[in-house]
This record gives structure tokens, C-alpha cells and sequence, in this order.
């Protein structure tokens, strides 16, 4: 039996070469953006007050954490509808077509995933597997080009589960230590302009 983190570079593997097929075979897509979605939600609803203080322009926190919770309820499949078709541009190569963001918004938004993506590479860190459950630390680090420096590092833990003789994986198991350096690179990435014209 392979190890997690022989599934992981299978997994590489395929984002590189937008293989569908086998990214979907070894990742349990939906369960780990639902997982992921609402850990981060309740890390930003009970941290709402300390990332009002840190973005004060950003309306999504300026309301309090009972709010938040009630919007991010509210267009939950908005959202997660935005990452699947991100994702399937990616894969399906119509991200080559993008314009501007006004013009083709699912296409250029994938276009700046193919660019993060480039801009990044894998070090695998300690494995611990325990029955049918297996993590694997992996850090993300930005090379030296601006979008590599915008990620700097990200250090994942990743959450695989026996699939037969195969892991899979399916849970992102540090959300929280992820939620505040991922929401300061989108505060400084994502413009405002970006937030009109995004039709689901």
C-alpha cells in the first residue's frame, strides 16, 4: 500500500498536468471544501472582532460574528459554486481564454490559480498514520517571483483516509492556524472590483 504522501505527489501530479480523473479519484473534493468551509467560518465568526480591528474596510467583518455566520449560511452554495467552477476552468483548460476579470470572471479567477500554482512548490514533512486515518505536514512555499513572495509559506496538515488499498484525502486538519495568513494574502490580493460581476 502506497503511502499518503505517495498520494500526494499523485495528486501534484495531476493539478500540474490537469488530470481530472485521477485528482478526483484521490481527493474527496466535496467533503474537504464543506469541512474546510465551515471551520473556517466559525474560526472568522469567533475571531470577528480582532479581524475588524486588523481590516476595517472589509465590510465582511464589521457586523459582529452572529452576522457572519448567518451570511456565510446564507450563500454557502454561492461560494462553494465559485470554487467548484474555478477549479473546473482550471482543469478543463478554458482559463487559457481568459480576458479580464469584468469580461470572463470564472476564467480569469482560474488563470490566477494557474499562476499561484507555478509559483509554489511542495516540501513533505513528517507522516503519522494511525488505522485508517493518515496526516502528512506539507509546506507550501512561494518561489521569487511576486506571486510566490505574495504566498511566502503555508504550512498545511492534510488529512487522508483508507479507501481500500488507497488513501484519500479529504480534510484539511489546521484550518485555523491556515484562516489568518490566507485571509491577510486575500485582503491584500482581491480587490474590491472583483467582488461585482461574479454571476453563478
Amino acid at each position: 500500500m502506497n503511502s499518503a504522501k505517495d498520494e500526494l505527489k499523485k495528486i501534484l501530479a495531476a493539478i500540474n498536468s490537469r488530470d481530472e480523473k485521477i485528482f478526483s479519484d484521490r481527493v474527496d473534493l466535496k467533503t474537504l471544501m464543506d469541512i474546510g468551509y465551515d471551520e473556517a467560518t466559525d474560526f472568522l465568526a469567533d475571531n470577528c472582532a480582532k479581524f475588524h480591528e486588523l481590516y476595517p474596510h472589509d465590510l465582511f467583518f464589521k457586523f459582529g460574528s452572529r452576522i457572519l455566520r448567518l451570511y456565510n449560511d446564507k450563500f454557502r452554495g454561492v461560494h462553494l459554486g465559485l470554487i467548484n467552477k474555478v477549479i473546473a476552468a482550471y482543469f478543463d483548460g478554458t482559463f487559457k481564454d481568459a480576458k479580464t476579470f469584468a469580461d470572463t470572471p470564472i476564467k480569469f479567477l482560474a488563470a490566477e490559480l494557474n499562476r499561484l500554482l507555478q509559483a509554489v512548490r511542495a516540501d513533505f514533512g513528517e507522516e503519522k498514520i494511525s488505522g485508517d486515518k493518515a496526516t502528512l505536514a506539507v509546506k507550501m512555499v512561494g518561489d521569487s517571483s511576486s506571486y510566490g513572495k505574495m504566498i511566502g509559506t503555508l504550512n498545511f496538515v492534510l488529512e487522508f483516509d483508507k479507501r481500500g488499498n488507497e488513501w484519500r484525502l479529504f480534510k484539511i486538519a489546521n484550518v485555523a492556524e491556515l484562516v489568518p495568513p490566507i485571509l491577510d494574502i486575500a485582503e491584500r490580493f482581491w480587490p474590491a472590483s472583483w467582488d461585482l460581476g461574479i454571476k453563478l
